[in-house]
């Protein structure tokens, strides 16, 4: 605009030009100077009225000039103040002295004395103009800072005025954002905890000012299976319920941190004492237990799993990172005898060959390293093999054969359960199918269920998908779910196992005796046999305690209507033992260790022969023990 002024105004100097210096007045000046003005301001009209026809009205004026790139904000005011006092009055002299002046120099002198007062007063109120605009370029500058650097700035906050409520306004936004950025960066979101990052920060903090950190991590084991059954919403609120639980414990002065996806960690002091150390463990220990109780998520009940691990400043680490680590790699070695593990260079070992055999096992399905292994399961009393479980085993290209109470674990707490698990059904089906036209026809083949799958919902549609694809009947199969994972969630535990036995599939409880089954709830659940664990068949002969509980669960059993079997069997005094009290189905080393497919046969065999010569000595004994008898009678 303030060139557009500039162009009309120079096209208007030529008029000027024309008088004549001797001449006092001439009438053709004054009507040529009227017509001149007129014309520069209809021009100046018109070329308004082109720009209020931009799509914003208020900001018409603004985004004409603001294309002007080469002169800032300030200075754009600053010539549209200079131009819009000086052109008006100029104007104006130039006409008053047009008309008045007898010669040329009253008009000069007239014109130089109207341009140094309107440079003073223009100079005057372009300096309190500017003035006036340091609110907006301020906050302006505020924003930029803030935006670029999160620096925040000073603005003050006490003015009224419409610059002044722009300055407290931006304050309050900046104050605003300032806060919600602090929360996202610093803060968890569905505990309220702070976050990593800030309690590697304040572990940091306590560090730099020579404090001796003690930090313990608290994993909810159940998180992952949690997340995968019931999705990400229900985990974060059993991990929220965790965190309200373990803050009701944790003092003034201590920090209780969410340490990552499925880990809190409480951050305090501690003597370097090791006897102050052993109380300070044995306090956490007891948190651990009390806030181990059940956690109600709707209709879900579960009874989560804690590992708590415990690591000191500095001998456990030297940094946060290293410190926050070392508990963290304590706290995957803890189980349910010792919920509580202080850090040691052994448990980052373990941690890392832990990570190493998850590495290696990854592999091992798409490269064809497991395999299942084959036990038979014997009727002791109608001396034939009635049966198989079927056992997962991992042949490593460098280890070896890896025990499977090394790597069931393992899978079980990472993702890698549920492929691993559908490739054993899918694969104990299909060597069904190959037995189908052998002796072991008739057998019936159990496959275990890890809890995690148990969870999954689409469970029995697997099981049905795999019975079709290896064209078998369905009561070839008997599903096996320890007694733990059966009781995790009643609801769902019912629901399925109702679905199995309405496929035809076979259901057994295994471990049993271990958990904490209610009774009541136990007999409404439809399966249709019982595994007395191992630990009580062991020497079952010799212990009294062993005794009372088999004998209390074949007892069950009997009530219950279901099939009994005593897994674990590996001497001749437990066979006996407990078969005389009822129990006649058996599984264990006395009669096969696990074998491949194609030697399960043979295995087959011994154990019979094993069961005939058990008839054969019984019937010797029981022929002995009459002829004793009637000697005695004779």
């Amino acid at each position: 605009m303030a060139l557009r002024l500039t162009h009309l105004l120079r096209d208007a100097t030529p008029l000027f030009a024309q008088r004549d210096t001797c001449q006092v007045r001439t009438s053709v000046s004054r009507e040529t100077v009227v017509r001149c003005l007129i014309t520069v301001s209809l021009r100046i009209v018109r070329q308004m009225r082109m720009c209020t026809e931009k799509d914003v009205p208020d900001l018409w004026l603004y985004d004409r000039m603001s294309r002007i790139g080469a002169l800032s904000y300030r200075f754009k005011i600053m010539l549209v103040a200079f131009v819009g006092i000086h052109v008006p009055l100029l104007a104006l002299v130039l006409y008053i002295a047009a008309l008045n002046a007898s010669h040329w120099g009253t008009f000069l002198g007239t014109l130089v004395v109207t341009l140094l007062a309107t440079l003073t007063g223009t100079g005057l109120t372009l300096f309190v103009l500017n003035k006036l605009l340091s609110p907006v370029l301020l906050t302006a500058n505020v924003l930029e800072g803030f935006r670029r650097d999160r620096h925040p700035g000073e603005l003050p906050r006490h003015y009224t005025d419409e610059a002044g409520r722009l300055m407290a306004s931006a304050a309050e936004t900046i104050d605003h954002l300032e806060t919600t950025l602090d929360r996202l960066e610093h803060v968890d979101e569905a505990t309220g905890l702070p976050n990593r990052k800030q309690l590697l920060a304040s572990v940091n903090q306590n560090i730099e000012q020579g404090a001796a950190v003690a930090l313990v991590v608290v994993r909810l084991s159940d998180y992952a299976r949690i997340k995968a059954a019931y999705g990400n919403g229900v985990a974060e609120r059993a991990i929220a319920i965790l965190a309200r639980r373990l803050g009701s414990f944790v003092a003034e002065g201590k920090m209780l941190a969410r340490a990552g996806r499925a880990e809190l960690a409480i951050l305090g002091t501690a003597s370097e004492m090791p006897d102050a150390q052993a109380a300070l463990a044995f306090r956490i220990r007891n948190v651990i237990q009390s806030s181990a109780g059940e956690i109600a998520l709707g209709s879900i009940v579960l009874e989560p799993t804690l590992q708590a691990g415990l690591a000191f400043y500095p001998a456990d680490g030297r940094s946060a990172e290293q410190l926050l680590d070392a508990a963290a790699a304590a706290a995957t070695q803890s189980g349910p005898a010792a919920p509580l593990v202080l850090h040691s260079a052994a448990a980052t070992r373990a941690a890392q060959s832990r990570f190493e055999l998850e590495h290696d096992l990854r592999r091992a399905l798409p490269d064809g390293q497991l395999d299942l292994h084959y036990q038979p399961i014997v009727d002791v009393a109608d001396q034939r093999v009635i049966g198989a479980e079927a056992l997962l085993r991992w042949h490593h290209p460098e280890r070896g054969m890896v025990s499977p109470a090394e790597f069931i674990p393992l899978a079980e707490a990472t993702d890698l359960i549920q492929p691993i698990g559908l490739w054993v059904l899918s694969r104990a089906c299909m060597q069904i199918r190959d037995w189908s036209s052998s002796e072991l026809g008739g057998i019936r083949l159990a496959v275990n269920l890890s809890a995690r799958q148990f969870l999954d919902k689409d469970l029995v549609p697997h099981v049905r998908d795999a019975i079709d694809a290896a064209g078998i009947s369905p009561d070839r199969i008997e599903i096996e779910l320890t007694e733990t994972a059966a009781m995790a969630d009643h609801a769902h535990t019912r629901r399925v196992f109702t679905a199995l036995r309405d496929l035809g599939v076979g259901i057994a409880l295994d471990d049993f005796g271990t958990g904490y089954a209610s009774m009541s709830y136990l007999r409404k659940l439809p399966f249709n046999k019982l595994k007395i664990d191992r630990e009580f068949v062991s020497h079952v002969d010799a212990s009294g305690e062993s005794q009372a509980i088999c004998d209390a669960l074949i007892a069950l059993s009997r009530g219950l209507g279901i099939n009994v079997l005593a897994e674990g069997a590996e001497r001749e005094e437990e066979v006996r033992h407990l078969l005389a009290r009822g129990c006649s189905a058996f599984q264990g080393y006395y009669f096969s260790r696990p074998v491949p497919a194609d030697e399960l046969a043979r295995a087959s065999g011994i154990a019979q022969l094993r069961m005939l010569r058990h008839q054969m000595e019984q019937v010797d004994k029981d022929s002995r023990f009459k002829l004793n008898r009637q000697s005695r009678r004779a």
